[in-house]
């Protein structure tokens, strides 16, 4: 290791930079908060517009599905958007345009339209995680990325928590109409925060002093040069590795487990026949709650450990499938116990994605981990997105009860993580 490698690698305990975890951070935490609760918020809506439009079972799976088609196109289009205009004008565009469609949802009249303007919405959010991810890439070093990664990802679990209890208040003093309506407008307000707050690069962040300018250039471009073998190679080489294919698999089954989940959730808890609207909102939020933590735990861990990524993202994601299948078949009369379980699931579902996403940065250089990091959250997310509510929506099409759909995708995860624990890398042998 350079002198330089492990200077930078103490720069959290000495201080060099300590502004980008001030500023930078919270700005990229708040942006995706914004972004995931609107994606996530139909699910606490949809039992109300389901009467209404007058929605089958599958259909209601084809609403949540049909988001992932449109995330999907732009997803795999964001790694080069990123690269050839910039991530904080991309981000700041898609801020913009996915508030207007997510305010747009509470206008729909029929099924069509709203599929449209689901599919919409993913269009206009695709980009933002790829656009991101190279976003941190450009502003925290190797060793400090996984905790960088992480608490990014802990706005996965404060939007899904928060779209909880706040849906349900709004849904209990109003209509899902005005809810959807409500809930779009902070992605307008916080597009004009974004921009003040982010500057264009780290050379015109003058919070950052000379000195640890300077550090964090000069590591960063070690980092870069230390793939100079690889950086002339053009990007669609990503696709002969092997790790690439199998992270992308890994990734597609848990988030088939994640987004299942995560829109049928309040339907679910509604199913008791006992809950308030606020209770179902307030305990459909609460596994994200305990997905926060369990992101913290895992990225601190996986630092700590010489940055191994690879298991500290398998495990966890084997073991929320195994719970997932536990707890479907807990009885209905201990829907207290079923909670809980869900709550415990909550804590471990999540941990392999900024882990995925931080080894993407690190086994290749920039000018491919981008197009991979789009590649992998792409595909992975269609086959989740889609795949996830429309499996619940036809088992529960079949069966009077949720068992055989939770069943379903907590296999799916299960394989998921074996997935990657296969995914070593030729580029680096040790991950």
């Amino acid at each position: 290791m350079s002198a330089t490698t492990s200077h930078v690698g103490e720069m959290s305990t000495i201080g060099v930079g300590r502004a980008r975890w001030l500023i930078v951070l919270p700005a990229v935490f708040i942006m995706y908060t914004i972004s995931f609760f609107d994606r996530v918020n139909i699910g606490m809506a949809l039992p109300h517009i389901t009467p209404e439009l007058g929605l089958t079972p599958v259909q209601a799976g084809w609403v949540g599905g049909s988001l992932a088609w449109g995330y999907a196109i732009t997803q795999l289009a964001g790694g080069f958007l990123a690269l050839k205009f910039g991530s904080r004008r991309l981000i700041g565009l898609c801020l913009v345009l996915f508030g207007a469609t997510a305010i747009a949802t509470g206008l729909v009249r029929n099924f069509w339209e709203l599929v449209a303007v689901r599919f919409l919405l993913g269009l206009f959010e695709g980009p933002i995680y790829a656009a991101t991810s190279m976003f941190l890439a450009q502003w925290f070093v190797k060793s400090e990325r996984g905790r960088a990664f992480g608490i990014w990802n802990l706005s996965l679990g404060i939007g899904g928590f928060l779209a909880g209890p706040i849906s349900g208040a709004l849904l209990s003093a109003y209509d899902w109409r005005l809810t959807m309506v409500v809930e779009g407008v902070p992605a307008w307000i916080f597009c004009a925060v974004w921009f003040m707050s982010i500057p264009k690069s780290i050379d015109a962040a003058s919070w950052l002093s000379e000195a640890d300018r300077k550090l964090i250039k000069d590591e960063l471009a070690a980092e870069q040069a230390a793939h100079s073998t690889s950086i002339s190679e053009p990007w669609w080489r990503i696709f002969s590795e092997p790790a690439v294919w199998l992270m992308t698999a890994g990734f597609g089954l848990n988030s088939v487990l994640l987004y299942g989940f995560t829109l049928w959730l309040p339907a679910i808890l509604k199913s008791y026949g006992t809950l308030s609207e606020f209770m179902v909102g307030l305990y459909a939020g609460a596994p994200f709650l305990t997905t926060m933590l369990g992101i913290l735990y895992i990225t601190n861990r996986s630092d700590k450990h010489g940055q191994e990524r690879r298991w500290h993202a398998a495990v966890p994601t084997m073991l929320t499938g195994m719970l997932m299948i536990g707890a479907a078949f807990i009885p209905v009369h201990l829907y207290a116990v079923q909670i809980a379980a869900f709550i415990i699931i909550g804590f471990l579902m999540k941990m392999l994605v900024p882990l995925i996403f931080a080894r993407l940065t690190e086994i290749l250089p920039l000018s491919k981990a981008v197009p991979a990091v789009a590649f992998v959250s792409g595909v992975g997310n269609l086959l989740g997105q889609f795949f996830g509510p429309l499996i619940i929506g036809y088992a529960k099409s079949i069966s009077p009860t949720f068992t055989l759909s939770l069943v379903i995708i907590g296999i799916c995860s299960v394989a998921g993580g074996i997935c990657v624990a296969l995914s070593r890398s030729r580029t680096v042998a040790s991950t």
